[in-house]
């Protein structure tokens, strides 16, 4: 019985939030703010995850050649 082999690969999604409309980008974090609070993060514990988030975006686009914003 033969074996057959896929191969996957990975590209960049693009974003599906129409340039210049950010809406739907804070509706997230404020999702994402509320649910940390809600779940008994502290002020610290917030401000951590959003550097070490804004740290994975500048690794990314360093690694993609790109120059940080």
């Amino acid at each position: 019985m033969q074996t057959m082999s896929t191969t996957t690969t990975t590209t960049p999604r693009e974003s599906q939030i129409p340039p210049g409309d950010d809406r739907a980008l804070r509706i997230l974090a404020k999702s994402v703010f509320r649910e940390l609070k809600s779940s008994g993060h502290s002020r610290s514990d917030i401000v951590g995850f959003t550097n070490a988030l804004l740290e994975l975006v500048t690794t990314d686009y360093n690694k993609d050649g790109e120059t940080a914003v």
